[in-house]
């Protein structure tokens, strides 16, 4: 698990050395300028560069780039090294103003830029990015979003500092425009919106680089706004089953999902209990229904209900349906897919939740909840809900464009309104908990956007509940393994797929994070 942090933590932790511990703001620039310096010789030792170019702005990630000029420059004097300032050097203030003045002394070539048309970035090059830092409020604007422009079409190795200007290090939005980078060195602490869709986008790989901070998060009196999903973590969460375990103590699966016409929903939730471990999954259905299961997933246990001709769960089916699950000892449910959104159901469905311990909620019964938010503020703790961006909308009464603008804001929403855990689905899975946890998901692959894909999540998730894990803890290794299914899929060739191949690739994927042989490709020493 790596810890992550608001640019207002990492500023106030920065504040807290300096303040109370002595710590001088200019040592932690020079320990930052060394410490980039450092990756970008490994780097150089690999590939040649006709030349590096290092861009700055005029606040402290342009003077922690003058810093990186001044350590390449002692390294490589005979390196082709120009240093782009977007501003005056006489305006720069305290550390970086130092840094500017030991450069110009050292006769570095520095470039006083008032334009765009003043930075010329030949091919071949290696660009150092240290325009804009985490203190980015705004829209990039003017000669700022000119030049990034520029750097992007530079076809050129970018490496940014700390993180892509333009990129908000908070929640990882996009502020107009920023820098599309091959390595970020991010400096002290990871920044959440590195790890954060869409800025991941723009990161490349990621290098967490020390400076020298010695004071952890919880001796300053502040605390991480987040932590990135590692194959380490979810290994130290995933159940195991004893040597005496049985289908009923290793968990049994309460499934609510689908209707006459959306049958396969179900079977997709089904697959993914069984595949996350689940020692039985009971899915009450009208035998003329079960007799369909039966042929494509024997292993499913039924609980036959009356029927009509265009069948959906009622409130006449409930109580059958409580007492069948309590009998066969549910330790869990997953509800939703399919399952349609009619009066009747939605009367039905509130019944179940009223009546049920926890569980995960996806897809129909999200709309259902929709339409009655504050019935529902109070209902869910123990239970973990699965929207997509749409669903998200609907739960929070906003558009689906607000909700992409800043995942994570959406996601601790929904989980303060409605008291449960919130796993909001699509790239860079947020997991949020209703104490304001948040756990940014690393895996995945667009192979995943596949209907029925996630059905197998909510039988995933449902599959852990039913095993004693957490809501929480169900619900990060659910998204963790679901999103590396579909990247070994991808692995194999696959373009296309169909949902039920995510749940055979569960074993496959548990396996390689139990036994330590799957890393993060994108982040560097993981």
């Amino acid at each position: 698990m790596v810890e992550l942090v608001s640019s207002q933590t990492m500023q106030t932790l920065e504040r807290t050395l300096c303040e109370k511990y002595g710590v001088d703001t200019l040592l932690l620039m020079e320990n930052a300028g060394r410490g980039v310096a450092e990756e970008i010789t490994k780097i150089l030792n690999k590939h040649s560069f006709s030349r590096i170019y290092i861009l700055c702005g005029m606040g402290n990630n342009g003077g922690d780039g003058l810093a990186i000029a001044r350590h390449l420059h002692l390294r490589f004097p005979t390196l082709s090294l120009l240093v782009y300032l977007l501003g005056r050097g006489e305006e720069l203030k305290n550390d970086a103003r130092f840094n500017y003045q030991v450069v110009r002394n050292l006769s570095i070539p520095v470039v006083e830029v008032s334009s765009s048309q003043e930075v010329e970035l030949e091919g071949g090059a290696l660009v150092v990015d240290a325009l804009l830092g985490t203190g980015i409020t705004r829209e990039v604007e003017g000669v700022y979003r000119e030049v990034i422009q520029k750097v992007n079409a530079s076809g050129n190795f970018v490496v940014a500092v700390d993180v892509p200007s333009g990129v908000e290090a908070s929640d990882g939005r996009i502020m107009g425009e920023a820098v599309k980078a091959d390595l970020t060195v991010t400096l002290g602490l990871a920044k959440r919106g590195l790890c954060s869709f869409p800025g991941r986008e723009y990161v490349g790989k990621l290098k967490l680089v020390d400076i020298g901070i010695p004071l952890p998060l919880q001796e300053a009196g502040l605390k991480a706004d987040g932590f990135l999903i590692t194959p380490s973590l979810v290994r130290e969460i995933l159940p195991e089953r004893d040597w005496d375990t049985h289908k009923i103590s290793a968990g049994v699966l309460g499934v609510i999902a689908g209707s006459s016409s959306l049958l396969g929903a179900g079977l997709l939730v089904c697959l993914g209990g069984y595949r996350s471990g689940a020692g039985m999954v009971v899915w009450p259905l009208p035998s003329s229904l079960s007799s369909w299961v039966k042929l494509f997933l024997p292993e499913v246990v039924s609980v036959n209900l009356s029927a009509s001709e265009e069948w959906h769960y009622s409130l006449s089916h409930w109580k059958v349906i409580e007492e069948a699950f309590q009998d066969r000892k549910c330790r869990a449910l997953a509800v939703g897919p399919g399952m349609g959104t009619e009066p009747s159901t939605r009367l039905f469905l509130e019944k179940m939740i009223e009546n049920s311990p926890q569980g995960v909620i996806d897809a129909d019964a999200l709309n259902i909840i929709s339409q009655n938010r504050d019935y529902w503020g109070a209902r869910l703790a123990n239970w973990v809900i699965t929207p997509h961006s749409g669903e998200m909308a609907r739960i929070l009464g906003t558009s689906v464009q607000e909700v992409n603008d800043n995942r994570i804001a959406a996601s601790l929403r929904a989980s303060s309104l409605l008291g449960c855990v919130t796993v909001l689905k699509g790239a860079g899975t947020v997991v949020a908990s209703p104490q304001g946890e948040v756990y940014l998901n690393p895996t995945g692959s667009a192979v995943l956007a596949s209907a029925g894909s996630g059905d197998v999540l909510t039988g995933i998730i449902g599959g852990f509940m039913a095993q004693g894990l957490s809501p929480l803890n169900s619900a990060i290794s659910g998204v963790f393994l679901h999103g590396l299914a579909g990247e070994l899929l991808e692995r194999g060739g696959r373009k296309q797929i169909l949902s039920r191949e995510v749940a055979e690739k569960l074993n496959e994927a548990r396996r390689m994070v139990e036994n330590g042989e799957y890393t993060l490709s994108f982040l560097d020493g993981d």
